[in-house]
């Protein structure tokens, strides 16, 4: 009895197949090869109809009926799909739909990368242009200011000076400004941070450097 058993599991083991009771589980390679030729051509065909329905999605067992394969072959092929990320499910009462998810709708196409490209590479010169004319600009300024310094005169006064007016225009020469101005009401004292300072006792006549003088100062 035990030679027999031992012919039977030789038999079996040498053929390629299983013997497990009565249950055969012996499955030839050809069989599986085929199986999976098969899967492949239906994951094919799900993905066409998937890509029709777009947005709105499809629910599984229409899905199945027009690809004309059972339910749990359609759920196979869902499974790998969602595994990649290319579908995405939502259960409902009347059962699962299923959305493509297209994996190129976040790319930009090629043409429009590179025009995007070309205008921020036309935004990054037209910046170093304007930094450009800036920089000349306030070489310009400085210029300007030193042109007006000098030709306003310089007087070192060490007695004291009546004008005959009623207005006095005080101007500094430095950029920082005025330190100091302190009204008594019947006299004003100011003091500047550094030596310079020009006295307008002029009423009618309207100094042309004034406005741009102002300007130079703040900036």
């Amino acid at each position: 009895m035990f030679e027999k058993s031992q012919l039977q599991y030789k038999h079996s083991y040498s053929s390629g197949e299983c013997l497990t009771g009565k249950v055969h589980c012996g499955i030839p390679l050809a069989q599986i090869r085929g199986a999976i030729v098969k899967l492949v051509d239906l994951a094919a065909e799900a993905v066409k109809v998937l890509k029709e329905y777009g947005e709105e999605g499809i629910r599984s067992d229409i899905l199945a009926e027009q690809l004309r394969t059972p339910k749990r072959r359609v759920y196979d092929v869902l499974a790998v799909l969602r595994a990649l990320k290319l579908v995405k499910t939502n259960r409902r009462f009347n059962g699962t739909t299923v959305t493509w998810v297209d994996p190129i709708k976040d790319f930009v196409q090629r043409n429009e990368y590179e025009d995007i490209k070309s205008q921020l590479d036309e935004e990054r010169q037209s910046r170093k242009d304007l930094q450009v004319q800036v920089a000349e600009l306030k070489e310009q300024i400085r210029i300007t200011k030193s042109k007006l310094r000098r030709d306003t005169p310089s007087i070192e006064v060490s007695e004291k000076t009546e004008f005959n007016t009623t207005q006095l225009r005080i101007r500094s020469l430095s950029s920082s400004g005025f330190a100091s101005v302190k009204d008594s009401g019947m006299e004003v004292y100011i003091e500047t941070h550094e030596p310079g300072m020009v006295v307008d006792p002029t009423v009618s006549k309207k100094d042309e450097h004034e406005a741009l003088l102002r300007s130079l100062q703040r900036i």
